[in-house]
């Protein structure tokens, strides 16, 4: 018994021994490999680096790494490796100076599922057919989302929502009623249609939108790479693949009515303009254009503006309101300002715009303590090219950490401190966009929707602080730490109390 002990205890150190010279060599080799490629901690096998991170959301860790790598630094996430690029310089340069070499995107298993194949804007590869789509959506935005057309769409739906915020005597949760404002707006581009606040269609998509958020929030799906599983998928897949058709169902639908009740002569949305340029390609005969323009490549571009319009908007509203709540001082100064520009009893417009800055200022100071989007969506590598000193082979994955952009000490004085003054020129005018504030990102790949996002945000904040005072119920010390993950960042759950402000005297 005690000679079988000693050879068991023996051959356990033998074999730890053993994993971990295997290890260091793994490890050797692979460091020989890629001496060239951006610097990070020691990557295991499988694992990557998940040993090393703590309690903090990912961006801000690797944010923490930057401090003995530099700015660009490699990460592995189990077997994906990928390059996260941490500060403004290196950032212009592979958004700005090479924005050709990282203009693709990632393709997985899952991300195909979700965009038909890449059929879509966000995710397609960069090419021919991503240039034509985001060519054809670019010039209906500017159509249908500009100046008078915008501010149209923003007061009605603005209206609606403020009334239904009228209705409400306790402390509440407002992310249902900023949505609903939201969703309005962006249905009315895509669909010219309005929806009740509790209308069961509206209720049902926003379920779907958030719970196919929440799943792509867990990370990757182990479909993505582990093939068989594709055949016997996991419990999380068939969930997601159930809700990403439910959502592409319901894009598909109100494409199909369109197609139905179009009309060449009166054009009346998103829809009916890419209904249009593809039966202008049917008449002129272009074959080339008809294959890249196919109804699922058309309801792909209007699933990408219908979700991009919604998600990041809403968030970005909901932190501005609970900034507000948390600085009532701020919140003070932008009511004044809303006073002595608005008159009559109207909702702020576009031509008030150049006299709030500072309310502009305090939205952009939100966006920057709070980016909705810390990473964006990842780019890819189009051929082998460099960061810095460092190569980058052809179909690496490089993450740009926006919310490093905008904590670095080095571009903001006092970094965590609610600061809209930053913003603001002479004369209390909204400045120019600081160097280091990019929440739309930059580059070819830049916000499709940022010229129609930035005059909105300003309509429906500006809107909702000339119309009430939020608060924080009496005793609440609220914790705005953000939720989420690198993909997006939510909120915390807060009730608010919305103070009707023409009841004051």
């Amino acid at each position: 018994m005690v000679l079988d002990q000693l050879l068991s205890e023996r051959m356990v150190k033998t074999g730890l021994v053993g994993l971990i010279a295997g290890l260091a060599v793994y490890w050797l080799m692979h460091w020989r490999k890629t001496r060239k490629f951006p610097p990070g901690p020691l990557s295991l096998p499988i694992i990557g680096h998940f040993y090393l991170f703590k309690s903090t959301l990912l961006h801000e860790q690797i944010y923490e790494w930057t401090k003995k790598y530099g700015p660009v630094v490699s990460v592995a996430v189990g077997p994906f490796k990928f390059v996260m690029v941490n500060d403004i310089d290196t950032v212009q340069e592979v958004l700005v100076k090479k924005s050709t070499d990282f203009a693709n995107r990632i393709s997985s298993y899952s991300s195909d599922l979700f965009t038909d194949g890449g059929k879509d804007i966000a995710l397609g590869q960069y090419g021919p057919t991503w240039r034509l789509h985001r060519k054809i959506a670019s010039k209906a935005l500017r159509q249908y989302m500009q100046g008078e057309d915008l501010e149209k769409r923003v007061h009605i739906a603005l209206e609606k929502g403020i009334d239904t915020l009228k209705t409400e005597k306790e402390p509440f949760d407002p992310a249902l009623h900023i949505t609903s404002i939201v969703f309005n707006i962006i249905c009315a581009l895509c669909f010219g249609e309005s929806y009740e606040f509790e209308d069961p269609e509206f209720r049902t998509i926003i379920d779907v939108e958030d719970s196919i958020n929440e799943k792509l929030q867990s990370g990757l799906f182990l479909e993505d790479f582990i093939p068989l599983l594709r055949y016997f998928p996991t419990k999380n897949f068939q969930q997601f693949s159930v809700l990403v058709n439910e959502l592409k169902a319901f894009m598909k639908k109100k494409f199909d009515e369109h197609k139905y009740s179009f009309d060449e002569g009166n054009i009346r949305d998103f829809t009916d303009h890419l209904i249009q340029a593809r039966k202008e390609a049917e008449e002129e005969g272009k074959e080339d254009i008809l294959e890249q323009l196919t109804e699922t490549h058309l309801i792909q571009t209007l699933l990408d503006i219908f979700q991009a319009g919604i998600d990041t908007t809403r968030l970005t509203l909901r932190f501005a309101l609970f900034h507000m709540a948390q600085y009532p001082n701020i919140q003070e100064k932008v009511h004044k300002e809303i006073n002595e520009a608005v008159s009559g009893g109207r909702l702020p417009g576009m031509a008030d715009r150049v006299n709030l800055g500072y309310t502009e200022a305090v939205l952009h100071e939100s966006m920057r303590l709070a980016p909705v989007a810390p990473t964006g969506l990842p780019h890819v590598a189009t051929c082998a090219t460099k960061i810095g000193d460092y190569e980058i082979p052809k179909g690496t994955m490089v993450l740009i950490n926006f919310w490093a952009l905008h904590h670095d000490p080095h571009q903001w004085d006092e970094v965590e401190k609610f600061k809209p003054e930053r913003f603001l020129s002479e004369g209390n005018k909204l400045g120019p966009k600081p160097e280091s504030w990019l929440p739309f990102s930059a580059g070819r790949r830049v916000c499709l929707g940022e010229t129609v996002a930035k005059p909105e945000l300003y309509l429906i904040f500006a809107g909702l602080m000339q119309r009430f005072t939020v608060k924080f119920p009496d005793g609440v010390i609220p914790d705005l730490t953000p939720k989420g993950g690198m993909i997006v960042l939510y909120p915390p759950d807060h009730k608010l109390i919305f103070e009707d402000r023409s009841l004051k005297s």
